[in-house]
């Protein structure tokens, strides 16, 4: 790790979770779901690689919400939808 952050992380999307998770969320929304195998921010989402864990995100917020600015939002029609969205992958996932 340098003295700037941490290192980037990522899941292959061909793992049998990832395609169950994509499977579950294009039936939920209809195939309107977008799958983009890699997104920036900051996110130490490393730890969980160095665990040997496969991590998976599922953002649920408005393209708009100003990140980290004192204007940071998250309209309540996102807020209810990541609520079905969540329950949909929960209901969905094979415990």
């Amino acid at each position: 790790m340098n003295d700037g952050g941490y290192r980037a992380s990522r899941t292959r999307m061909d793992l049998p979770a990832a395609k169950a998770l994509v499977r579950i969320m294009q039936d939920a929304t209809n195939g309107e779901t977008v799958v983009a195998p890699m997104l920036g921010g900051s996110v130490p989402m490393y730890i969980f690689e160095d665990l040997g864990l496969p991590w998976i995100g599922v953002p649920i917020v408005n393209y708009d919400n100003h990140q980290h600015s004192a204007d940071e939002n998250l309209r309540l029609g996102n807020f209810w939808q990541g609520i079905e969205t969540y329950a949909a992958l929960l209901a969905g996932l094979d415990w």
